[in-house]
């Protein structure tokens, strides 16, 4: 069998060979892998890049011995603005190995984040043993969206197999042996804050002043000579200089601001010194401390925080990480998504010198928007100026809200003691952040909308109005229970365990006890009479109605108001409770602004206005600066107050201010206005060693050009020393010239 068998195998080779040569002749050779076009194509769409390289040409893979052997050189990676998507060293010459082949394709999807590939085959064309495909491939990438070109390949013959003469120009049309793709991003300006056409906060570029330590002359002159160039202490220059770690040692960064061309020559001409411009970027707030609790401050983002931030970000836009800088306060941080922006992006195919040659997809930056405030800054500056001069020392704080009672658009706000926002902005000075920490007044602490406090006498208005419009009393209801020594004991709303309710001494008191005369005097017996009188749920919906304990909104974060807090319990919520609220002590408690904010119904037909900071948010569209979101006066309670409840009691209250009456009030006498308002002061404290004072007035008789509100709330030694201070702050602000 064995002999017979050796005869066939022979007789099937030559017919084999026969067939390969009748092929020659004829010109219809029979091709391995004549559909090689899909299997490269589809191993590209399979990101199996070593099996796409298996079907190259000799013509691009095959190295000649003089060619020199190619080595894995990544060029750049990630900068500050530019990722470079690494390529093998371009070479003179047109080869690629599987190890660079695969590494090209791997580092350009990953850099666009490549995340699938399609194609479509157009046409197909012969021309001898050449084969030319025409395609469309479409990548789906995460940096730059959809890009679709087309493209040509061209087959060629090697032996008895088709194979695909690969270029770079498959991966981009415009690829070229050599050839580079590069992302670069386009930061994204941080918007400004301002106010009056002012800058508040504004982003600028930080320049190195660095010392090139071989370069020096002579240390003690170079020393002495720097620290004078830019005057810091020499100790700064010499710990510098010790403290580097190679030739070069960073002396200090500074910012557009404070580097003056004088200074920028100086350095230039200094021997051993240096400007390294742009650096970085720094937040700087012209004004210092003016408004530091209003525009509060930037910082390096926590780590904790970095997937909060990122959400309904793309990655095109720019991600946050820990490098980057955020608001961490103020209007910086309710307003960080429109502050921030959105980076531009930039995919670009460079040349071997790294010259442009075409850009494969372009993102146009969005830089932050601009926000413009409501503040008046010639009011704004002498509100925290009159603050300053009228409080002293760690035991007195206070803050002040001024705005327009008819639109509720914020003209000045400021919490005493305050900061000076340079010292805390991004890389923030630790022994100053200490100091303030540490000082017992809070100075970090915004009383505007996040102090609560309880409103004292400045709540009886309201008590008023809502006994008025429950129809539990007359304007001229006379109060007539039994009143000894300035105390009254409940007798008709069950049984009173608690000690008597004490009015406020008052010399020359008006009688009789009437709901105006109360009103002028503050009397808490009157009103601790009409919330009893109310009883528990009217009274405290009522409250509720216009405002307390409900959210309020604005652009900074404010307190909620409290009714009962603890007390919710019969035994500690009780009668006592609810005659306490009716004169502002008690569980009530209430943030600045909201008082102001819910006093401005007695002005504006009895609305409560929305309250805003924010005029305006701008960003330039092409060559203009356009507002594109306008914040209008808007209503945030409607008919809070009844306008016959306004007519009953707007004279009470601009009897209390007048210097023509013996009201609580009467010490403001403020110049060329008529005020109508309610002062207050509530006790605090165990030991009620401190007190909070509260002024809240506003302008009658004006023009819409003049309307004003001003209120006052000060934290202070309970101290008969200290009782005009709120009345000075407040003069000084509500009077027209």
């Amino acid at each position: 069998m064995r002999s017979s068998y050796k005869p066939l195998i022979s007789i099937i080779l030559i017919a084999a060979v026969l067939v390969q040569l009748l092929g020659c002749a004829s010109g219809s050779i029979i091709l391995e892998d004549a559909d090689c076009f899909t299997k490269f194509m589809d191993a590209v769409c399979a990101f199996d890049f070593s099996t796409a390289f298996g079907y190259l040409s000799q013509n691009a893979t095959t190295m000649p011995t003089e060619r020199p052997t190619p080595t894995e050189d990544v060029q750049g990676g990630v900068t500050v603005s530019e990722t470079s998507i690494p390529e093998p060293t371009p070479l003179p010459t047109d080869y690629i190995g599987r190890d660079d082949f695969i590494a090209k394709y791997t580092a350009i999807f990953e850099g666009l984040g490549v995340t699938s590939v399609s194609y479509e085959k157009l046409s197909e064309e012969t021309n001898g043993d050449v084969v030319t495909v025409a395609f469309r491939m479409t990548y789906e990438t995460e940096v730059a969206g959809t890009l679709t070109n087309e493209y040509e390949m061209r087959l060629v013959t090697d032996g008895i197999k088709r194979r695909v003469d690969w270029t770079p120009a498959l991966i981009f049309p415009e690829m070229r042996w050599g050839y580079t793709v590069k992302i670069t991003a386009v930061p994204a300006r941080r918007g400004d804050i301002l106010a009056d056409g002012k800058l508040l906060a504004e982003t600028v570029m930080m320049h190195a002043v660095v010392a090139d330590i071989p370069k020096i002359p002579d240390r003690n002159s170079f020393v002495r000579s720097l620290s004078e160039i830019l005057g810091v202490p020499s100790d700064t220059v010499v710990t510098a200089i010790n403290k580097a770690k190679g030739d070069v040692a960073l002396i200090i960064q500074i910012n557009d601001h404070d580097l003056t061309a004088d200074m920028h020559e100086a350095i230039d001409r200094l021997e051993g010194a240096r400007l390294i411009e742009n650096y970085g970027i720094d937040r700087v707030y012209p004004m210092g401390s003016l408004l530091a609790h209003t525009i509060g401050y930037v910082g390096y983002v926590e780590k904790a925080d970095i997937d909060k931030l990122n959400e309904g970000r793309l990655p095109t836009d720019g991600l946050y990480d820990t490098h980057s800088i955020v608001g961490r306060s103020g209007l910086e941080k309710s307003y960080e998504s429109v502050l921030r922006g959105k980076d531009g992006l930039n995919v670009t195919i460079r040349n071997a010198n790294d010259e442009y040659v075409s850009t494969v997809y372009r993102k146009p930056v969005e830089h932050g928007s601009d926000v413009h405030l409501t503040i008046d800054l010639e009011l704004q500056e002498r509100t925290e100026e009159v603050l300053d001069l009228v409080l002293w020392g760690d035991n007195t704080a206070g803050a002040v809200i001024v705005m327009d009672p008819k639109t509720g658009s914020v003209k000045a706000m400021a919490s005493y003691p305050t900061y000076d926002l340079n010292k805390l902005a991004i890389s923030a000075d630790v022994d100053y952040y200490n100091t303030l920490a540490a000082n017992p007044a809070k100075p970090l602490h915004n009383r505007m909308t996040l102090g609560l406090y309880p409103p004292g006498s400045s709540i009886k208005s309201f008590t008023a109005a809502a006994a008025l419009e429950l129809n539990k009393v007359t304007p001229d209801y006379v109060f007539d229970g039994e009143i000894e020594d300035d105390y009254w004991t409940p007798s008709t709303f069950g049984r009173w365990m608690w000690p008597p309710i004490k009015r406020t001494h008052v010399n020359k008191r008006t009688e009789p006890l009437n709901m105006e005369n109360a009103m002028l005097h503050s009397d808490n017996i009157y009103f601790a009479y009409l919330a009893l009188l109310m009883g528990e749920n009217n009274f405290l919906s009522y409250l509720r109605r216009i405002g307390f304990e409900q959210d309020m909104p604005f652009e900074l974060s404010v307190a909620k108001s409290t009714l009962k807090v603890k007390f919710d319990t019969e035994e500690n919520w009780n009668t006592r409770s609810i005659a306490e609220t009716g004169y502002g002590q008690g569980q009530v408690t209430i943030s600045p602004l909201q008082l102001a904010t819910m006093y401005c119904a007695f002005r504006n037909g009895g609305n409560i206005p929305l309250p805003h900071v924010t005029e305006a948010l701008y960003r330039t569209e092409g060559v203009n600066y356009v507002p594109y979101q306008v914040f209008e006066n808007g209503t945030w309670i409607q008919n809070a107050i009844r306008t016959s409840t306004i007519s009953t009691l707007l004279p009470m209250m601009e009897k209390i201010m007048s210097k023509d009456y013996n009201g609580t009030g009467r010490m403001l006498r403020a110049r060329g206005c008529t005020v109508a308002g309610k002062t207050g002061t509530a006790e605090i404290g165990s030991d009620k060693s401190r007190e909070i004072s509260w002024f809240v007035g506003f302008r009658v008789n004006v023009s819409a050009d003049d309307e004003l509100l001003v209120l006052v709330v000060l934290e202070l030694p309970t101290q008969d020393i200290y009782s005009s201070l709120k009345f000075d702050i407040a003069r000084e602000l509500i009077s027209m010239n």
